[in-house]
């Protein structure tokens, strides 16, 4: 089950680095232990662990530590201080107290990368690119071109094997390389912000297609950007880092409905919350119940329960009417009202509503009615990042 640990790492550039951590345990900053050592502190004292199949993403600004971190992973850059430890194939790497030998063999089969500027060989056609680490595993020149070729499918450049980079477009260069950071079959793989130098139309198809490609194989990611729209997109979960130190971690809504500091407030002020939010924070979840045991979503829509708040009967101006699950609103051609899980982005409901139906939208939990969303609350949603008075 691949994952990584990380605990205490620290990463001092300069010179007898260790003179900076007495100043830090004084609560000296960056800047001033800089000024008073001429020391740079990179990463400072970073926690947290990625579990098996997760894109954890990576997020800061330039100079935030982020592209440091995601280095010391693989050791890249040596932290100063703490211990990486990866879990793949089985096995327990520590990465901190790995000799050459043995941190070349992690590099080759446990841990792959992708990065920004794609890094492609000029001189290679894109199969031989994407086939070169399965190269320098020693695998035979059939069976890695069969591998490659493979990929080269799974990424959408089927037709391109015998292309070389130059001939390639930005995102068809970056599926070549997202396709050699496949290839290998190294259970984690690190991405340093790999598309960002992208056209935005190009990002947001290479985000899509990253998607499909975790739902397909089973990889753990560690995925570094400085765009809060890609990071709540593709984030399991996301850490905000700000002058070496995470600042904020937890899942896209959370970052989104309950920033931590002053400095995550601001970058999630003008992000888009539709896609983060989910039917459950949104919801009204104060149900007053009528004699006839109905809840009252509005003027004109309840919801009949049992004494268990099961959902038995939709109503609207007391006619009965189903109660249908929006997954399946667009083949609906009756009356309804329409119900959703708890974890339905608000995105969707928004679409449902539009069109067919704008009932309120009552939120099902095992068929237990725990809430209900309405045009005020998809606007409390978008306005004010689903956070309740």
């Amino acid at each position: 089950m691949p994952s990584i640990e990380i605990e205490g790492v620290y990463k001092i550039f300069g010179e007898e680095p260790e003179r900076a951590f007495d100043l830090i345990s004084e609560g000296y900053g960056k800047d001033e232990v800089r000024e008073e050592t001429g020391l740079v502190i990179g990463v400072q004292d970073i926690s947290f662990d990625i579990q098996n199949n997760e894109l954890f993403v990576i997020m800061g600004l330039s100079g935030s530590g982020k592209s440091t971190l995601l280095r010391c992973v693989n050791r890249l850059v040596d932290p100063t201080r703490g211990k990486i430890v990866l879990h793949a194939d089985g096995n327990d790497y520590d990465i901190t107290s790995a000799d050459k030998e043995s941190l070349r063999e992690i590099r080759e089969k446990q841990v792959s990368m992708v990065f920004q500027n794609f890094a492609l060989f000029p001189h290679r056609t894109v199969v031989n690119n994407v086939a070169f680490g399965l190269e320098i595993q020693g695998v035979d020149k059939k069976e890695r071109t069969r591998k490659a070729k493979e990929l080269i499918e799974v990424v959408g450049l089927e037709g391109f094997g015998d292309s070389y980079p130059s001939q390639l477009s930005g995102g068809m260069q970056q599926r070549v390389g997202l396709a050699r950071g496949l290839a290998t079959g190294a259970d984690i793989l690190l991405m340093d912000e790999p598309f960002s130098a992208l056209d935005p139309l190009i990002k947001v198809q290479m985000q899509d297609e990253l998607l499909d490609l975790m739902e397909e194989m089973e990889r753990t990611i560690l995925f570094v950007t400085h765009d809060l729209d890609e990071a709540l997109k593709l984030g399991d979960r996301i850490t905000i880092m700000e002058a070496g130190q995470m600042v904020q971690k937890g899942s896209p809504e959370e970052i989104i409905v309950n920033p931590k500091t002053e400095y995550v407030a601001d970058f999630v002020e003008n992000a888009d919350p539709s896609d983060v939010l989910r039917a459950e924070t949104v919801a009204t979840k104060d149900l007053h119940l009528t004699d006839n045991n109905r809840i009252r979503m509005n003027e004109v829509t309840e919801i009949e329960v049992d004494s268990n708040n099961k959902a038995v009967q939709g109503y609207i101006s007391g006619t009965p009417v189903p109660i249908k699950s929006l997954v399946d609103y667009e083949n609906l051609t009756e009356d309804a009202i329409l119900s959703s899980s708890p974890d339905t982005p608000l995105s969707t409901i928004m679409r449902a509503r539009l069109s067919f139906s704008s009932n309120p939208i009552v939120v099902l939990k095992n068929n237990e009615v725990i809430g209900y969303v309405t045009e005020q609350n998809i606007l409390q949603g978008l306005l004010e990042k689903g956070r309740q008075d």
